[in-house]
C-alpha cells in the first residue's frame, strides 16, 4: 500500500525579497506543503521555467490588483496562481479570476485558511471566499451574458468531463467517476478549452454554467 502523504508545491511571487523569505519560513513549517522557490515577479518564475506545477502564491501589494492583471497569464500553465489580497472585494477577485488567477485569500485570514486554498488551488480549483462567492460568481456570470455564443463540437466524454467540471470536481475526482486516468481528463481539458476557445478553467466553468452543463451532462 503506497503510504505517500500528497504533497503541495508552492512558490511564493513577492516582490521584496524579505517578504518572500518570510513566506518561504511559514510555508515550510505547514503538513503537506513543499516550498519550490520563489520570484519577483510573475515574469521571473516564468522564466525560470520550473518543472512540474502546484500553486504560485503571489503576494500583491497594496493597490496593485490592475497591474497584476495581464501578467497573471504569463506563468507557466500548470502552476496556479493564488493572490494575496488586502480585502474580499467582488470587482478585485472577479478582475483577478478573469485574469487567470485560480483563486484569493485575503491578508485576514488565518494560517490554516491559506494553507488549504494553496492546496486547493494547486489542484486546479477555484479558491473565492465563501461568503461573496455567489455574488463573485453573479458578477461573473453576468460579463459572460453579454458575449458571443461560441459553437461548440464536443464528443459525449468531453461533455462528460465538462459537466463534472461545474460540478466542481477535481481532475482526479472526475477520473475517479468516469473510470479514466488523470492524463486523459487532462487531454479531455485541454480539448475542451480549445474547442470552447477558453484558456483557463474559470472560463471553462463559467461557459459550462451559462450553457447548462452544471444541470446535466
Amino acid at each position: 500500500m503506497d503510504g505517500r502523504v500528497s504533497v503541495t508545491r508552492v512558490v511564493v511571487i513577492a516582490q521584496a525579497s524579505l517578504l518572500r523569505e518570510a513566506w518561504k519560513a511559514l510555508l515550510s513549517m505547514q503538513p503537506g506543503i513543499e516550498v519550490a522557490g520563489d520570484a519577483g515577479s510573475p515574469e521571473a518564475l516564468a522564466a525560470r521555467a520550473l518543472p512540474g506545477g502546484g500553486c504560485v502564491l503571489v503576494d500583491a501589494q497594496t493597490g496593485a490588483t490592475a497591474d497584476l492583471v495581464g501578467r497573471l497569464s504569463r506563468l507557466p500553465r500548470e502552476w496556479h496562481a493564488l493572490v494575496l489580497v488586502d480585502a474580499s472585494q467582488t470587482s478585485q477577485i472577479v478582475e483577478l479570476l478573469r485574469a487567470g488567477a485560480f483563486g484569493v485569500v485575503s491578508r485576514g485570514s488565518s494560517v490554516a485558511e491559506l494553507v488549504s486554498g494553496l492546496v486547493a488551488a494547486g489542484r486546479g480549483e477555484i479558491v473565492i471566499p465563501s461568503a461573496i462567492a455567489a455574488e463573485v460568481l453573479t458578477q461573473l456570470l453576468d460579463d459572460a451574458s453579454t458575449g458571443v455564443d461560441r459553437p461548440a463540437s464536443l464528443s459525449s466524454r468531453e461533455a462528460e468531463v465538462l459537466h463534472l467540471l461545474a460540478q466542481g470536481l477535481t481532475n482526479k475526482l472526475m477520473a475517479q467517476q468516469l473510470l479514466l486516468s488523470v492524463r486523459t481528463v487532462e487531454a479531455h481539458l485541454r480539448a475542451i478549452y480549445d474547442k470552447l476557445g477558453v484558456t483557463s478553467r474559470t472560463e471553462a466553468v463559467l461557459w459550462a454554467v451559462r450553457h447548462g452543463y452544471a444541470r446535466g451532462g
